[in-house]
């Protein structure tokens, strides 16, 4: 039998955590991860190396190399259900994990919608959960050098982001309550700054952000209880999420505020946030959402399924955008149920 070398256990020994650390934040159970360390798994599944490495927020084109020290192929969409598999048994306990750019901030995300449970999202504008896929594509992302790994990158956060979308459309059917708080400002700006007539838009990303509004709006006139809404006159000093908060465990993931982008080329492993289930923090980003909820009685008319509807045409209507709204608002509510595109 070949011996193939001990490359994954030097990296996991590299990386300075436990192996109780690597298997809650990679998805692979610590008996496997032991015997790898122990030797007595010289030759690990791909999907294993796969996953260890993405939660250690190496490169898809490093993760392809390390791959061919094991005589494996570089990653291809034959990987992914089993990666993604892997992320749905990550746990998220003990200390901050830091998350990164793209696939593993993306990863993270969809291992929180796994957990389901209550939602408390404080946001400028809706969830990136009702973003058009081609939307969400349309995003920057980092650059991988291999052309091979940066097809991977690609089909794979589309992959995940759908992941996302289906977790997500579960825990709707599951009852599951989402909770989204938004400052008015900061909602007008990101339309002006994305569909404005500074923007330049081109008429499909208009059409794209009209869908993605209509998307947050319908599921509120829909859901009126289960996805409330509410558009503040607070703004908050940075986006975060509570997942499970009425559970007995609750995690946060808070992201730092980028308001500017100059266009430069991207770097690898921008740091985007952290995630935690720390008391001490969870306790304070509960405060911070009991502000928000307060604040909904400063500006009421615009809360509630209707007020929200007719605050989101007005600004459409205000970009001259008011019947291309209703008309995507129209084809959603013909849709029974909840409708992601």
């Amino acid at each position: 039998m070949r011996n193939f070398p001990d490359t994954l256990t030097n990296l996991i020994e590299k990386s300075d955590l436990n192996v109780n650390r690597i298997s809650q934040i990679s998805g692979i159970s610590n008996t496997y991860l032991t015997k790898i360390l122990r030797g007595k798994i010289n030759h690990p599944g791909k999907d294993k190396i796969a996953s260890v490495l993405l939660a250690l927020n190496y490169r898809i084109t490093d993760i392809n190399l390390i791959l061919a020290e094991y005589d494996y192929m570089p990653l291809n969409h034959h990987d992914i259900p089993e990666i993604l598999k892997n992320n749905r048994k990550r746990k998220f306990e003990g200390r901050i994990v830091p998350q990164f750019d793209s696939i593993y901030f993306e990863l993270s995300m969809a291992a929180l919608e796994a957990i389901g449970g209550t939602k408390i999202i404080v946001k400028k504008r809706p969830s990136g959960i009702f973003l058009p896929m081609e939307l969400y594509m349309m995003k920057e992302f980092p650059i991988e050098v291999d052309d091979e790994a940066a097809r991977f990158f690609m089909r794979f956060t589309h992959d995940i982001v759908m992941e996302r979308k289906s977790l997500f459309a579960q825990n709707v059917t599951k009852g599951f309550r989402y909770e989204t708080y938004m400052c008015r400002d900061c909602l007008g700006e990101s339309l002006e700054k994305n569909i404005g007539p500074a923007a330049h838009p081109s008429p499909v990303k208009v059409d794209l952000f009209t869908k993605y509004f209509a998307n947050a709006v319908s599921a509120s006139l829909k859901f009126p209880d289960q996805q409330p809404h509410r558009v503040i006159k607070r703004c908050a000093r940075f986006e975060f999420i509570i997942q499970n908060a009425q559970g007995k465990n609750p995690k946060v993931s808070f992201t730092s505020d980028k308001k500017h982008s100059y266009n430069n080329n991207w770097e690898q492993l921008n740091m985007e946030g952290f995630l935690s289930n720390a008391p001490g923090i969870t306790d304070l980003f509960f405060h911070e959402a009991e502000k928000c909820q307060n604040s909904i009685k400063k500006i009421d008319h615009m809360n509630g399924p209707e007020g929200f509807h007719d605050h989101i045409k007005s600004l459409f209507e205000s970009h001259n955008l008011g019947r291309q709204f209703d008309r995507a608002l129209t084809d959603l509510m013909d849709f029974q149920g909840l409708k992601l595109y």
